[in-house]
């Protein structure tokens, strides 16, 4: 039985200190004799004496342990010989605890180094922030990317963005994402991915910082390459069919190498080159839209800013759309915060928003949508106004979402692909931007960022 040997000093402690306190109330009580009743009183105290230095004993060495235990100090030497077997059995167990938290502490020490050295070697930067907004725990990846030492403070990343330390030490419940990308003075891109980490002791965050330099400008050459191809699409879609007619309406003019005589000419001939000449004069006419298209594109105008309310523009947008084919058949609903004020373009913002009622009335009149609705949200956000136009027309497939955004790209049969991708360059100009959500599965919804200023 373990322990056998404490229990047993324990029990002969006791049993003692109740015979001499029985011999002391019998000598007293019964025999009225005052050297016995001395003597069980002097027994009773030397008992009590010997058992409170036992366990003084004991508790004095429990307490050192705890002590270590708690300062994560695993080198007490405990007493294997006391010359109590019930004490040394106490203390063979406080050993066998103390050697295992020893070798839990060893593991989590090489745990620690192994983390470290993942850490550490890692392509991907990561370092934590304190409340304090303190730089701990940086990895040489971060260090290399960022220049930041070990702790500096949070304001130091002004440096590669004035905005960037606002954004790791905002709450979470602020910020409308937990990414974003900035440039550095060596015109690297770097990618802050947030998470917060909530300990024992403090609440920290801990930022991820990655190089996507190389990803974004493969990102870059890949839509030009898109570009270029719907480019070359769209121009020989309009230049096969002239040069095709061009060859025949001049096969009809010659003969043998020779040019004939007009008298010679068919009236079936004739109004076959008529024709011709028509279908030409269309494929140059839609050449000539399609470049002035790309050159709206290429050639946007500076934009103008000017504080701008934001409710009173949308409500003019939203009357200017009542002219849209097919608008009185939709139900529009409109949750608009007032006297939203935001330094803007008036001018290019409104063709943004013009564009996107446009192209929602156009969805839902075309797919002849059931109980057609238009909801156009104004919302403030953090440091962002955010314009939502939400229509529960036909969603948009999956497939095709990455590329709605790239010019000239179009599901429509007579659509020029340039009204999404000019408002996307318009936006970013204006340092916002416009994305695609869908909704429950069910809604699409355009959103427009405005930043606040």
């Amino acid at each position: 039985m373990q322990y056998k040997h404490f229990y047993r000093a324990i029990i002969t402690r006791i049993l003692f200190i109740v015979l001499f306190s029985a011999l002391a109330a019998w000598s007293w009580f019964q025999m009225e004799t005052y050297t016995l009743f001395i003597i069980g009183v002097l027994g009773i105290v030397i008992i009590t004496i010997n058992t409170i230095r036992y366990f003084n004993n004991i508790n004095r060495w429990i307490a050192f342990f705890l002590l270590g235990i708690e300062n994560e100090d695993t080198t007490l030497k405990i007493p294997r010989k006391t010359g109590s077997k019930a004490v040394d059995d106490v203390f063979k167990g406080m050993d066998r605890l103390n050697d295992l938290f020893k070798q839990t502490k060893i593991e989590i020490s090489t745990q620690e180094q192994y983390f470290r050295l993942v850490i550490n070697q890692s392509a991907t930067g990561l370092f934590s922030v304190n409340e304090n907004g303190r730089i701990i725990n940086l990895n040489p990846t971060a260090e290399k990317l960022t220049k930041l030492r070990q702790y500096h403070h949070i304001n130091a990343l002004k440096k590669i963005d004035a905005s960037l330390p606002q954004f790791i030490v905002q709450d979470a419940k602020q910020r409308n994402q937990d990414s974003v990308i900035f440039e550095n003075q060596y015109g690297q891109k770097l990618l802050f991915k947030l998470s917060e980490l909530i300990t024992s002791k403090e609440k920290m965050k801990l930022v991820a910082v990655s190089d996507i330099t190389k990803e974004l400008d493969n990102g870059e050459v890949d839509a030009w390459i898109k570009l270029a191809r719907t480019l070359s699409h769209e121009i020989m879609n309009n230049i096969a069919p002239i040069t095709t007619l061009s060859q025949v309406i001049s096969g009809y003019f010659s003969k043998d190498n020779e040019i004939i005589d007009a008298s010679q000419l068919e009236q079936k001939t004739i109004a076959n080159i008529v024709k011709g000449l028509e279908v030409i004069e269309e494929r140059s006419v839609g050449l000539m839209n399609f470049v002035d298209n790309y050159r709206k594109f290429t050639k946007l105008p500076e934009p103008k800013f000017i504080e701008v309310n934001l409710s009173d523009l949308i409500e003019k947008n939203i009357l200017a759309a009542s002219g849209f084919e097919g608008f009185e058949q939709i139900e529009f609903e409109k949750n608009i915060l007032r006297d939203a004020l935001a330094v803007t373009d008036e001018k290019l913002l409104s063709q943004v928003i013009t564009n996107l009622l446009k192209n929602g009335v156009e969805a839902l009149v075309h797919d002849k949508t059931e109980n057609p609705r238009i909801v156009v949200k104004l919302k403030q956000n953090d440091n962002l106004f955010r314009i939502e136009i939400i229509n529960n027309g036909p969603l948009i497939p999956q497939e095709i979402k990455e590329q709605i955004f790239v010019p000239f790209f179009t599901t429509k049969d007579e659509g020029s692909g340039i009204g999404l991708s000019l408002s996307k360059q318009i936006m970013l100009i204006m340092g916002g931007d416009i994305h695609l959500k869908t909704i429950d599965n069910m809604l699409t919804a355009f959103i427009v960022t405005i930043p606040m200023v």
